[in-house]
């Protein structure tokens, strides 16, 4: 009886001191600072014969350090604005007819344009300002509106062409004489500059210097430091152009001589990019 109960009380001691090393730690474990690594620990105590379940503490440090860049980061926008004078004019000239046949239709088209063309270079408009856009020839049937009946077919033919231009002065006169040629689809111009490349470039630099400002505001207001650019996208980069409301117009007829020549006057254009910046913040 002495054994046993001397027996119990070493097993009782034996727990009791597993218990106190068991707390001591983890104790430890969870005032320990961080290590950026992975603390485990376990405990198994027996007792009359039995044994218990392990108990497995586990705490994981240092994760700050194995977090993406890209969390601490502030994404911004900016847009930037340059507006500039063309130094191109795009006008459309054209003529349209209607034949009993797909044959008549073109010989007479090509005839009209022809003539055209041959008073825009007689009138000092070099080959290489003109570019044809569309020749086209196509059916459509015709009715006879008391029965609603089809009584045949007419052919209508189309022929167009580009005209750049860099001198504004002479964009009316080009009008007035194509039309005394024969022209009767005409309208433009579009305004256009041979070379944006500057205006992109100044409305990227105040696009971004925008972006960037909003970015350190961010930062301030948050108590936190701006780092590098992590990713920088450009949006849209769009010219607008502007078409001539005076010039435009389109006749059915050919004009006689001596038509006045219509009133151009440039407009200026507006560019227009936006970008989007990632920036890392710091503490």
């Amino acid at each position: 009886m002495l054994f046993a109960t001397n027996g119990k009380k070493v097993a009782l001691a034996a727990g009791v001191m597993s218990a106190l090393a068991f707390l001591i730690l983890g104790v430890a474990a969870c005032t320990s600072g961080p290590t950026g690594s992975t603390v485990a620990v376990s405990s198994t105590t027996a007792g009359s014969g039995s044994s218990q379940t392990p108990i497995s503490t586990t705490t994981t440090v240092g994760a700050a350090e194995a977090q993406s860049p890209l969390l601490h980061t502030v994404t911004v926008s900016g847009t930037g604005h340059m507006s500039a004078l063309p130094d191109q004019a795009v006008i459309n000239i054209g003529v349209q007819g209607s034949a009993a046949s797909a044959a008549a239709a073109l010989d007479a088209n090509s005839r009209q344009m022809q003539s055209v063309l041959a008073r825009l270079k007689a009138d000092g408009i070099p080959d290489s300002a003109v570019e044809t856009t569309n020749v086209s020839v196509y059916g459509y049937p015709l009715f006879d509106q008391k029965t609603g009946k089809q009584t045949g077919t007419s052919y209508k033919a189309s022929n167009s062409a580009k005209v750049t231009l860099t001198d504004f002065s002479v964009i009316g006169s080009v009008f007035a004489a194509a039309t005394e040629a024969g022209a009767n689809d005409l309208s433009g111009p579009t305004w256009q500059l041979s070379d944006n490349t500057k205006a992109q470039t100044q409305a990227l630099s105040q696009a971004s210097a925008q972006a960037r400002a909003k970015a350190q505001a961010f930062a301030a207001a948050n108590e936190v430091a701006l780092g590098n650019v992590l990713v920088l996208t450009e949006g849209c980069s769009t010219p607008v152009y502007y078409y001539g409301r005076e010039s435009a117009f389109s006749a059915t007829t050919t004009a006689g001589a001596g038509i006045a020549s219509p009133p151009i006057t440039p407009q200026n254009l507006d560019i227009y990019i936006n970008v989007t910046i990632t920036y890392q913040l710091k503490q």
